[in-house]
C-alpha cells in the first residue's frame, strides 16, 4: 500500500530546492518517511537536516510537528545483551529531526512517528572553503573569521551575557568580535565528522558540548549549537556554556 495514497502532502516551490512536500501528519517512522518521499517518484527523496534548517523561516511547516531528515548517527549507549561492547553487537542509530516551532535540531529513535520533508532536487554537495591564518579560521564562503581556540581559554564557560561580553572585549588583529548567530554557528557543523561534528583541521578540537549563539528564544533562553552530534537547542541564559567568537570580514 503506497504511503502517498494514505497521506496528502502540502506542496511549496523553492528556487533552491525545487518542489518541497510535507507530510500532513506525524505518523511516519524515519524509514517510512523515506518511503513516503520516494512514493512521489524516482527523483524524490527525504531532505537532509541541513537542507531543512536552511529553508526560509516562513516556510509552511506545521509549527507543532517535527520533521524527519535522512541523516542519522550512532547513539552513545550500546544495546544491553547484544555484545555491543566488542563482540559483534549492534549500536542503535538515532535520526536527526527538525522542530520548526523552536527551530531545534534533535535526535530521535527511528521508530518515533513524526512528519516528513521531501524534495525532488538532487542533493547538493557541501561547499565550504576555509583558510587558516594567525587571526583564526576564515570561511571564504560566508566571509566570517572565527577566532583561534588558542587565543582564549577553550575550556572556559560563560553565561549568555558574559559570553557576549567576552567576544566584544576581544582585542585580536584590531578587529571587532561578536557571538555568532545560530545560522552562522550551525553553518560550521559538518556531519562528515562526529564527536565533534566539525572539521578539526580548520576549527581545532572544539568541545563536544553546546556553544552559545547571539540569538534568543525569549528573555530567559538563547540558542546553542552542540558539536557532539550537531544539534540545535535552547539553554537558560544563566547557564554556563562554551563560546566561539566571529568577526565580519
Amino acid at each position: 500500500m503506497r504511503l502517498s495514497s494514505l497521506l496528502f502532502a502540502s506542496l511549496i516551490s523553492s528556487s533552491l530546492w525545487g518542489e518541497i512536500r510535507f507530510a500532513p501528519a506525524e505518523s511516519l517512522t524515519q524509514e517510512q518517511a523515506g518511503e513516503y518521499c520516494r512514493s512521489f517518484g524516482t527523483s524524490w527523496r527525504l531532505m537532509s537536516i541541513g537542507e531543512i534548517y536552511a529553508l526560509p523561516k516562513n516556510t509552511s511547516f506545521n509549527p507543532d510537528y517535527s520533521y524527519w531528515s535522512n541523516d542519522e548517527t550512532a547513539a552513545d549507549n550500546s544495546q544491553i545483551g547484544t555484545g555491543s561492547e566488542g563482540d559483534g553487537g549492534q549500536i542503535p542509530m538515532l535520526g536527526y529531526s527538525f522542530y520548526p516551532k523552536e527551530r531545534n535540531i534533535t535526535l530521535s529513535p527511528g521508530w518515533k512517528r513524526i512528519s516528513a520533508a521531501c524534495t525532488n532536487q538532487p542533493k547538493a554537495e557541501r561547499k565550504r572553503e576555509y583558510l587558516l591564518s594567525k587571526e583564526g579560521t576564515l570561511d571564504q564562503t560566508s566571509g566570517l573569521l572565527w577566532h583561534s581556540l588558542d587565543a582564549t581559554d577553550k575550556r572556559a564557560k560563560y553565561t549568555f551575557e558574559k559570553a557576549k561580553e567576552m567576544c566584544e572585549n576581544l582585542a585580536l588583529g584590531g578587529r571587532t568580535w561578536r557571538l555568532p548567530s545560530v545560522e552562522e554557528l550551525y553553518g560550521i557543523v559538518d556531519y562528515r565528522f562526529s564527536r565533534p561534528t566539525v572539521d578539526m583541521h580548520y576549527f581545532g578540537v572544539m568541545m563536544q558540548r553546546y556553544y552559545w549563539t547571539a540569538d534568543s528564544l525569549n528573555d530567559k533562553e538563547a540558542y546553542v549549537v552542540g558539536f557532539k552530534l550537531g544539534g540545535v537547542a535552547t539553554a537558560p541564559k544563566k547557564e554556563e556554556i562554551y563560546a566561539r567568537c566571529v568577526s565580519d570580514e
